[in-house]
């Protein structure tokens, strides 16, 4: 081995430090190449095109997790590494050309054209240096202590997967009477991906760095995403700049002092799911649930920064606002019908010694009303927690779906006031849960009179399509308006037609779906503002 470098490369412990490298059984297997991520990850928070965790042998580095370099070995009388574990300590050559110790090395003089070198040492448990995780650049540039901070955290998390990998190896060997220390270690290793994993979740998520002042020098792409602004003009903005409006959930502006990142900055404490709304000057409002923490400086406790993960809660802001509408609609909707029976069993009471026949069939038919309509209620209720279980059941019978519909829709032709109009393949029999497709069918052909009550027609129509049998519902009402089509089978969701609110606990077409999406079928609308709706659902055939 030939050093390259003006300084002695081999270490005082050399005999020692390459007993404590061998013990870790990494060369040479698939677990060296195992730590690719953060190699990327590295070369991502970096922005340098070469980066990489080395173990330093007696004469040959092994770089298997790499990202920029074709090969993964090379000779440690050239490798900057050598240099790395000299000494505890992250170390930087800002410019290689000025730096005497190194300006010889063929990387630099040569074709290569190293110019800079930032590499932190893997050090074991008892203190032995045996690799690095660094980053190469045929630039020179500035290596500052937050950046130092953050390449030295990388490098104690690859040393743990290490350890605990050793730990796990030496476990897995041990006799039977050992498992339970074998399944702590498993646990301990689980434990440790899981948190590296999550860091590289939130990197699929939305990650922002920021520094002592607040600025942004960071954010990853979906970050972006979520903020709908490039990376440079993210880097342009505080996390609290005036350009984007931070809210309150309840909508009222949100003071600086408040923000998650400036609460972290000032206690020097993480915070977890911190809810605010964002509002950007031409855009829709939306809501992200923000993770802080601070980047503290090794040895001194100073805050140099901070960390933010973040992810977009729009959605599961408008559920938690529909469950406190539905709970209020719940209320009211059994209200109506316990307070008619209630009325009408006051009057059957007070009449019980002398009844009027009249009166008596009049209070009782409002019983009866009250009763079904509650009976309803309390089904939709609970057919939405089975649902919510998997505990939807079905009875598959084979039956004719003309037949279902004559039965089911006799209470509308008894009514009176809509005509049902049967089309289509009537001889079309299918295999399912006949009770459940009734309660579909029921749901839908209710919806078409109560939200087309002007439509005097209901047209159900039968077709053979392959594989499928599809059934539809259309009537000639006012037709749906077109950004309330996506939400219609949403759990809770309740339509507002022409601005009038109609009764019920928006369950029903959730429901439907389920039961469909159960069969294996498919469910939707056609609909256009003063067209009518045509309701759909399709059932296999094999």
């Amino acid at each position: 081995m030939i050093n390259t470098f003006t300084t002695d490369i081999i270490p005082a412990n050399e005999q020692q430090r390459l007993e404590a490298l061998h013990r870790y059984r990494l060369l040479g297997t698939y677990a060296e190449k195992s730590f690719k991520s953060i190699a990327k990850l590295v070369s991502e928070i970096f922005k340098t095109s070469i980066a990489m965790i080395s173990l330093v042998d007696a004469e040959v580095v092994h770089f298997g997790s790499n990202v920029g370099m074709e090969s993964t070995t090379g000779s440690r009388g050239e490798s900057f590494c050598s240099l790395t574990i000299l000494k505890d300590e992250v170390h930087v050559v800002e410019n290689a050309l000025e730096n005497p110790v190194v300006a010889s090395n063929p990387f630099v003089c040569g074709d290569f054209g190293l110019r800079f070198y930032a590499g932190a040492p893997l050090v074991t448990h008892d203190g032995f240096m045996i690799g690095t995780v660094c980053l190469v650049d045929t630039q020179s540039r500035k290596f500052n202590n937050h950046d130092r901070t953050v390449l030295e955290g990388l490098a104690t998390v690859v040393m743990e997967q290490i350890e605990l990998r050793l730990e796990n190896l030496q476990n897995s060997e041990k006799q039977v009477e050992v498992n339970d220390q074998l399944l702590q270690s498993n646990d301990k290793l689980t434990a440790s991906e899981q948190r590296f994993q999550y860091i590289l979740d939130t990197m699929a998520e939305g990650v922002g760095i920021i520094d002592q002042t607040g600025q942004m020098v960071y954010a990853n792409n979906m970050a972006q995403q979520i903020l709908g602004l490039t990376h440079s003009e993210i880097k342009d903005r505080t996390f609290d700049d005036p350009r984007w409006q931070n809210l309150r959930i309840d909508g009222s502006p949100l003071p600086p002092e408040e923000h998650p990142m400036a609460v972290m900055m000032r206690t020097g404490l993480s915070l977890f799911d911190q809810e605010i709304g964002v509002q950007p000057p031409d855009k829709e409002r939306f809501y992200v649930s923000i993770n802080a923490a601070p980047i503290i400086e090794k040895g001194t406790g100073k805050i140099t920064g901070g960390i933010g993960t973040f992810m977009d809660v729009t959605n599961r802001r408008r559920i938690l606002q529909q469950k406190d509408e539905f709970i209020n609609v719940v209320s009211h909707e059994l209200k109506t019908p316990v307070t008619s029976l209630k009325a009408a069993m006051q009057v059957l009471n007070r009449m019980k010694d002398n009844p009027r026949q009249e009166v008596f069939s009049k209070m009782l038919a409002q019983s009866n009303t009250s009763l079904n309509k509650l009976s309803g209620l309390i089904n939709d209720l609970l057919d939405s927690n089975r649902i919510s279980l998997g505990q939807l059941q079905l009875k598959k019978t084979r039956f004719s779906i003309a037949d279902l519909v004559n039965d089911c829709c006799s209470h509308v032709r008894t009514a009176g006031t809509h005509e049902i109009i049967l089309q289509g393949d009537i001889q079309q029999e299918v295999t399912a849960d006949e009770s459940q497709i009734d309660q579909v069918i029921v749901n839908l052909v209710n919806n078409a009179v109560k939200y087309a009550p002007d439509s005097k027609t209901i047209e159900i129509g039968i077709e053979h399509l392959g594989q499928e049998a599809k059934i539809s519902v259309k009537d000639n009402g006012p037709g749906i308006p077109v950004d309330q089509i996506p939400r219609l089978f949403d759990r809770y969701y309740r339509a507002d037609y022409s601005s009038i609110q109609f009764s019920g606990l928006g369950l029903g077409l959730y429901i439907s779906s389920e039961i469909i999406k159960k069969h294996g079928g498919r469910i939707g609308v056609d609909s256009a503002p003063g067209k009518g709706s045509s309701f759909w659902f399709t059932l296999p055939l094999r």
